[in-house]
């Protein structure tokens, strides 16, 4: 903490000396007034709390926002002292538009990356990697590979969250793997979106100000491997290969969770092209492919049976639990068919008892195949040691309530939705590894007389819920840290923008890009893009827009993307995956291999100035 006040204190000690002379462009004379100290306070004050969330449990969002209020008012108080009452008011619209862009371009990425989770497309990849039985440096190197890759499209906090998911879940008790793997995720993910404007939204900053095109983000493709593959290759020596635990993990796809991915892509087209063909800004096409998103959504609302209701991907998330039920009650389709698309583990009996349905999901969720279930009268058996009835059981006979009763102790109630439907939840020892919380709905069937034929019974897994402290679930951490991102990006740029107007930018740039050199400079960037998060680092370069070359920005786009892997501290990725991985992966574990790891950093600086010499 006390580094980032002095690294402040010293870009800032030569901005007075230069203010002092009369140098600086907006907010001339006012860098050495009390508004301007005061501001300057109130920003290291900010920033002093914000590596400290973790350990004070105050939201980074708060303090920053605070800031960002209070130099808004020291800079008009400051004006109003001029007499010009119309500069800060211009100023800060200026700065509500730019962040009204960036704030709808990331919802509708966040969007896109929140519904790919609910189809399970993140989780059938982690499925599928721990239940492989690589050897642990091959899930070293798979997962870091996959997280360069990934990050692009995904962003690096997902992906790094994603990525430690598949390694805590194959590390097991091995602290030191776990510690080593994270790194590397940390270290490719922050590499990997060094060179997509879709990966960091330090690069999304670059390429909406116009100063690197898509296209030009590809030039920097090497020197960001290079910057990941060098550690990586060092670490890797301290990772056995001997095999880890064997993990079994079946995890399918959701319907339409595949044509998510190609809308995504499609959403990221239309953004581009806007951006290069109708020069509108990325933020209106990547509103276009809201759009797509929910026109499909819509569409696997009714392929799901659920067009009565609002859907769980775009669109209000309230208490569901029902509506299984009530696709069943209000069905378009055969009975056969609606059986099948209904997502939830579902069987059906007819009047003697017997199974006539028993769907896929159940089938993942019990391990007993329909051609075993079906004919039978053993819908008991995944759940109770010995023969008893189920809730469907009871019900086709209407059963008093007294007899359901004495069957489900814990607790049971009458569906407040669905007429003559019963629910119920208890805890199945005998269900998957180590047992699962189930919730369970039951619905007798009629037929056109309204005689009961049958009856059918949906359950609910939701193990996850009850056990949401001991389980890693990734897309809960990150909609609790996407909120809290945006309105701290919202102060970030608030605070930036503000001490420009007052003028300090003009004379610390003055004195990086000039007295330094931009190439030290963007150099510098990096490093204290570790210690300070990278976001107003970033915002404070694009705000002073020095005159430098193209490959200067390519840098500096490059610098500031890798050079929060120096630090734990110095990323999101690395912030989250210190939350996921407390106590095993630590800022004391992160700083042991931080000497390797800025040999990745200077030789992707030195990769680039060689590859892209001809555009220096």
């Amino acid at each position: 903490m006390i580094r980032i006040i002095i690294i402040l204190m010293t870009i800032g000690a030569p901005a007075l000396a230069l203010a002092a002379d009369g140098h600086g462009a907006a907010g001339a004379g006012m860098t050495g007034t009390f508004y301007g100290y005061f501001g300057i306070f109130m920003f290291i004050a900010a920033y002093t709390l914000v590596p400290l969330e973790n350990k004070i449990h105050l939201r980074k969002s708060k303090p920053v926002l605070l800031a960002a209020g209070v130099i808004w008012v020291l800079l008009a108080l400051a004006y109003l002292q001029q007499g010009d009452t119309h500069s800060a008011h211009a100023a800060i619209k200026n700065n509500l538009l730019e962040y009204a862009e960036l704030f709808l371009f990331l919802l509708a990425a966040m969007t896109y990356i929140n519904s790919m989770e609910e189809r399970n497309v993140f989780q059938a990849l982690r499925a599928w990697l721990v239940s492989r039985g690589f050897s642990l440096r091959s899930i070293f190197w798979i997962t870091g590979l996959l997280a360069f890759f990934i990050s692009p499209v995904a962003d690096n906090l997902t992906t790094a969250l994603l990525m430690g998911a598949v390694v805590m879940a194959v590390a097991g008790d091995n602290t030191k793997f776990l510690a080593l793997a994270c790194i590397n995720v940390v270290v490719a993910a922050n590499a990997g979106g060094a060179f997509s404007p879709f990966g960091d939204i330090t690069t999304l900053m670059v390429w909406q100000k116009g100063k690197v095109a898509f296209h030009e983000f590809f030039d920097i493709f090497l020197p960001s491997a290079v910057n990941w593959l060098i550690p990586a290759a060092v670490m890797s020596l301290a990772v056995g290969k001997q095999p880890p635990q064997q993990l079994k993990e079946q995890i399918r796809v959701k319907f339409g969770g595949l044509v998510i991915i190609g809308l995504f892509l499609a959403t990221i087209i239309t953004a581009v092209s806007f951006h290069n063909f109708l020069h509108l800004p990325p933020a209106a096409g990547m509103m276009l492919g809201m759009a797509y998103l929910g026109g499909f959504a819509y569409y696997i609302k009714w392929y799901e049976g659920r067009s009565e209701s609002y859907d769980g991907i775009l669109g209000t998330r309230g208490d569901l639990s029902y509506q299984p039920l009530m696709r069943l009650v209000r069905r378009k389709v055969s009975f056969d068919k609606m059986i099948e698309r209904i997502p939830e583990p579902t069987f059906a009996i007819n009047k003697n008892h017997v199974i006539t349905h028993w769907n896929r999901a159940l089938e993942e969720l019990t391990g007993l195949k329909a051609e075993k279930m079906i004919g039978t009268q053993n819908q008991w058996q995944p759940f109770y040691l010995r023969k008893r009835p189920s809730m469907a059981d009871l019900i086709i006979d209407y059963q008093p309530e007294k007899t359901i009763e004495q069957h489900y102790k814990q607790g049971f109630r009458k569906n407040p939705h669905v007429e003559d439907a019963y629910d119920s939840s208890a805890f199945f020892p005998e269900v998957g590894n180590g047992g699962k919380w189930i919730t369970f709905s039951a619905l007798p069937l009629k037929d056109k007389e309204g005689r009961v034929i049958g009856a059918v019974e949906v359950l609910q897994d939701f193990t996850a819920q009850k056990q949401a402290v001991a389980h890693f679930d990734i897309m809960k951490r990150i909609s609790q840290a996407e909120w809290d991102t945006l309105l701290f990006f919202y102060g970030v740029i608030l605070c930036v923008g503000g001490l420009a107007q007052f003028g300090y930018l003009a004379v610390i740039s003055q004195f990086m890009y000039h007295d330094l050199g931009p190439t030290m400079a963007n150099a510098m960037v990096g490093v204290l893009s570790a210690i300070v998060d990278n976001i107003p680092v970033m915002f404070a370069v694009l705000t002073m827009s020095p005159e430098m070359s193209h490959g200067q920005w390519l840098l500096v786009t490059l610098t500031a993307g890798v050079g929060g892997s120096l630090l734990s501290i110095g990323s999101a990725a690395g912030v989250a995956l210190m939350g996921t991985a407390r106590g095993k992966y630590t800022f004391g574990a992160h700083l042991k291999w931080t000497p390797v790891i800025a040999l990745g950093y200077v030789a992707g600086i030195f990769c680039h100035l060689w590859i892209n010499a001809k555009l220096m």
